[in-house]
Order: C-alpha cells, then sequence, then structure tokens
C-alpha cells in the first residue's frame, strides 16, 4: 500500500500498478469477512472461510513489492504519508460522530484522531512508517552483504516469524501485525529483488500454496484444532508469505502498458485508510450484516462481497482524489519552504 504514495506514474510498470489495484480489492474484502460475517450460517463458512485464505496475502504482497524495487527514502512522502493519515483520521471520526452517531462522541477519542501515528489508527501505517524510515539502511545493509549473508538473514527471519502459527506465541512480532513482521518481509523482498528476478511458472506455484493452505485449515478445523486454524492464516506464518511472493511473480509476468491503471494505483493507500478507520469500519459492518442477513445463498453473498467490495474501491478512490488534488499545493509548499531551510542550515554550517 505505502508503495503508493508516490502518484508519479511515468515509468511504472502497469502490471504490478493493476496487482497493487486488485490487492488492495482483496483486502477490502478480507475486512468485510473479519469484520462483518461473524455470525454467517455454517453453509456460508465454507466459502468465507476459503475466500480469506485467498484475501490474507494482500497485505504482505504489497510490503514486498515495496521491497522488491526497494524504497526510495522521501521526507517529503513521509509528510505526506502522515498528514493523509491525520487528515482521514479526524474526518472520519468528525463525520461519523457528528452526524452518524453523535452519542458516541468522546472528547479524548476526537484528541487521539489527531494523533494516528501515536495512538495506531491503523496498525499497518504504524508498522510499515518504521520500515519506511529504515529503508535506507536496510538496503545499504542488504547491498554490502553477499548472497549466502543475506540469504541466511532471510532463513533466520522466516523461523523466527514461523514460532506463531505453530506454537501461538511470538515475542517479535505477536500475531503477525507488527513492524517485525512487516521488516521480515521486506527484508525477503530486497533479497528476491537483488537475486531472483523472476519465477518460473509462479502462478502453478501460488494455486499449490493456496491449496495446501486450505487444505491444513479444513484438516484442522475438522479435527477442532480451530486456533492452530486461524494462526495458519496469518501475516507471519510462512504459507501466507509464499503465497504473496508467488502472486507477486505471477503479475511480474503479465505484459500491460496502462495510463489509466497507473493513475488509479496511487489512489490505493487512500482506499486503505478511508475504509479501515475505527468509525468507517462500524459502518461498514452494519451494512455486510444487513447483506449477510438478506442473502442466504453461499455463493450469491460471496459475490456481493466482492461487489461491496469493488463498489468501496472506486468511492474511496474519487475521495482520495479529490484529496490528492487539494494538498498538493500544501505539499509543494512545505518542501519548498523545507528546501529553502535546509540551504540556509547548509551555510551556516559552512
Amino acid at each position: 500500500m505505502a508503495s503508493t504514495l508516490n502518484t508519479n506514474t511515468k515509468n511504472r510498470e502497469s502490471n504490478i500498478e493493476l496487482l497493487r489495484i486488485v490487492l488492495m480489492i482483496m483486502i477490502i474484502i478480507h475486512h468485510l469477512i473479519v469484520h462483518g460475517c461473524q455470525n454467517s450460517s455454517p453453509s456460508k463458512s465454507t466459502l468465507l472461510v476459503s475466500l480469506n485464505i485467498f484475501t490474507i496475502i494482500a497485505v504482505n504482497c504489497f510490503v514486498f513489492i515495496s521491497g522488491y524495487y526497494g524504497i526510495k527514502f522521501k521526507v517529503k512522502t513521509l509528510l505526506s504519508f502522515i498528514l493523509q493519515a491525520t487528515f482521514y483520521s479526524v474526518a472520519t471520526y468528525i463525520i461519523y460522530h457528528g452526524f452518524i452517531a453523535k452519542e458516541a462522541y468522546s472528547t479524548p477519542d476526537f484528541i487521539h484522531s489527531f494523533f494516528p501515528v501515536t495512538y495506531a489508527q491503523w496498525w499497518f501505517l504504524n508498522a510499515f512508517l518504521g520500515v519506511y524510515i529504515l529503508s535506507p539502511f536496510i538496503n545499504k545493509g542488504i547491498e554490502s552483504l553477499n548472497i549466502y549473508q543475506s540469504g541466511l538473514i532471510v532463513i533466520i527471519l522466516v523461523y523466527i516469524n514461523s514460532s506463531y502459527p505453530i506454537m501461538g506465541y511470538n515475542f517479535y512480532s505477536g500475531s503477525g501485525h507488527s513492524f517485525f513482521t512487516l521488516l521480515s518481509i521486506y527484508i525477503i523482498a530486497r533479497f528476491c529483488g537483488k537475486y531472483i528476478k523472476d519465477l518460473k511458472r509462479p502462478l502453478i506455484l501460488y494455486i499449490c500454496t493456496f491449496l495446501l493452505t486450505l487444505l491444513l485449515v479444513y484438516i484442522l478445523l475438522s479435527i477442532n484444532y480451530t486456533n492452530t486454524a486461524e494462526r495458519l492464516v496469518s501475516y507471519g506464518c510462512p504459507l501466507v508469505i509464499l503465497g504473496a511472493i508467488f502472486f507477486f511473480y505471477t503479475f511480474r509476468k503479465i505484459k500491460i502498458q496502462s495510463n489509466i491503471i497507473n493513475k488509479i494505483a496511487p489512489l490505493c493507500f487512500g482506499v486503505y485508510m478511508i475504509h479501515d478507520t475505527t468509525d468507517t469500519r462500524l459502518l461498514i459492518k452494519g451494512v455486510v450484516e444487513q447483506v449477510n442477513n438478506v442473502i442466504a445463498n453461499p455463493l450469491l453473498f460471496g459475490l456481493a462481497l466482492i461487489g461491496m467490495a469493488m463498489l468501496i474501491f472506486i468511492l474511496c478512490a474519487c475521495i482520495e482524489k479529490v484529496r490528492q488534488i487539494i494538498f498538493k499545493p500544501i505539499l509543494d509548499s512545505i518542501e519548498q519552504k523545507a528546501s529553502t531551510l535546509f540551504v540556509k542550515l547548509k551555510r551556516i554550517t559552512q
């Protein structure tokens, strides 16, 4: 997601931009399932579990894209990142508690909305922000190591992340919603970007990984190992990481060039922020629950979830485009003043 912060559409690979769009829709579907389908009928559970296993790789794949190509750290991008988060955190709180649920208003929560990084409005934002800030050092570190040294680091990181799905506890990465997990994926992706440019038959590898995960989850569920089955689809699980990697390489094989795709993809991070604030989540949950009650057929309900995800993507993308147009002169002004200040400081130190 965060790799979409750079809105320059020149020299972008449309196949990877298309991948970002697909991944964001997958993330929305995943959120619709985990936030709004808790009380689904048994007949729908099989479909929802399968759909969730398919979509769980999306976050890891986003981070893998950033790592494969390498983050180019810019202060302007970092400021854009934080301003964007603050805007959506405050705006969604005001809209929801000012017009929809006035009785739930809380002054402390309203103040917290101005500090989304400090108070973790989005776990991904906080975790990726750490990776983004450290990326120049990570990039140089990987570049300075040979294939055996960096390969050893990758093996160690995969080993450390593997403990949660098996044991149910991980000191470093917890359930996978953590800085350490994203850092691990970024480093793995840097290794792949340097030494594994492409894979043969990645689609087959992805399908095999998906089916293996699906099989293991259903076996565990059938013997009442529900918690273990849930941990098997956590972000730090090696199968989920592998699925994300193979999914990425599958799109690397696609040959496509489209200015439209290149213009839509940079809106993805805004789509993520808008639809996944605490308040927006409550709205979406209510809608999904109503649809769940109305549509009894599992297949039709699954199609409805996909349709809802696409509609949410379109609406949020339109909002994000307007925000980008409004914020561009503000960011340009901040960048200009910061550059002037930097020049003055440089003269003083000389």
